[in-house]
C-alpha cells in the first residue's frame, strides 16, 4: 500500500499547475470568507470552512481512480496482486492526505486574516471529517470512473454523504462524528472489493 501512495504522490507533484490551483483556491476562499466575517459576524467562519472542505474533496476525487483512468494504468493498478480493498485504503489514504494538508492550510489562514484563532479548535473534528470525506471521495472517484457524466456525479454523491452528518459537524460533537465516519467507512470499504469487477 505504501508504494501505490508514493506513486500517487510523485504523479500529484509532477502536475504543479494542478497543486498550485489548489492552493490559491483555498489561499483566496480564506480571504473572501475572513474580509465576509467582517461584515457580518465570525459565526459564519465555521459552516464556510466545512463547506470549502467538502469542495477540497470534490477536487481530490478527480486525482484518484479517475485519473488512474483517464491515464489508462487503471488496468495495470488492478493487475496488481493486491486486494481490491488495499487500492481503495491507499487511494482513500492518499484522498485524507490531500484534503487535510488543503483544508489545514484553509483553517490556518481563515484564522490568520480573520484574526479569529478560536476556529483552531475545530482541529480535532476536522481531522475526523477529512477522514470522512476522503473515503467518500475516493468511492464517489471508484464509482463514476467508467462514466461519462463524472462531472456532475461526484459533486452529487460528495454532497448526498455529506448531508446527513451536517449536524453532527455543527454541533462539534466528535465522538458522533468519530462513530459516523468509522460505521460509513466500514460500509464503503468492504463495497469497494465490487467496485473493481
Amino acid at each position: 500500500m505504501i508504494e501505490l501512495l508514493i506513486k500517487d504522490f510523485k504523479i500529484e507533484f509532477r502536475r504543479k499547475f494542478e497543486v498550485l490551483a489548489s492552493l490559491s483556491f483555498v489561499l483566496v476562499s480564506a480571504l473572501i470568507l475572513s474580509q465576509a466575517s467582517f461584515f457580518t459576524t465570525k459565526s459564519i467562519l465555521i459552516p464556510s470552512f466545512y463547506i470549502v472542505v467538502v469542495f477540497i474533496a470534490v477536487f481530490t476525487s478527480t486525482t484518484s481512480f479517475v485519473r488512474e483512468k483517464d491515464s489508462k494504468t487503471l488496468e495495470g493498478l488492478m493487475l496488481l496482486p493486491v486486494h481490491p480493498s488495499t487500492i481503495f485504503l491507499a487511494k482513500t489514504f492518499f484522498s485524507f492526505i490531500l484534503i487535510t494538508i488543503q483544508g489545514f492550510i484553509e483553517l490556518l489562514f481563515l484564522a490568520v486574516f480573520s484574526n479569529y484563532f478560536e476556529l483552531l479548535n475545530l482541529l480535532p473534528t476536522f481531522l475526523v471529517f477529512s477522514l470522512y470525506m476522503a473515503v467518500v471521495s475516493a468511492f464517489s472517484s471508484a464509482l463514476v470512473m467508467f462514466s461519462e457524466g463524472r462531472g456532475f456525479l461526484i459533486p452529487m454523491i460528495v454532497f448526498v454523504f455529506t448531508i446527513p452528518i451536517v449536524s453532527t459537524l455543527l454541533s462539534g460533537n466528535l465522538a458522533i462524528l468519530l462513530i459516523e465516519t468509522l460505521s460509513v467507512s466500514l460500509a464503503i470499504v468492504s463495497l469497494s472489493t465490487y467496485l473493481f469487477d
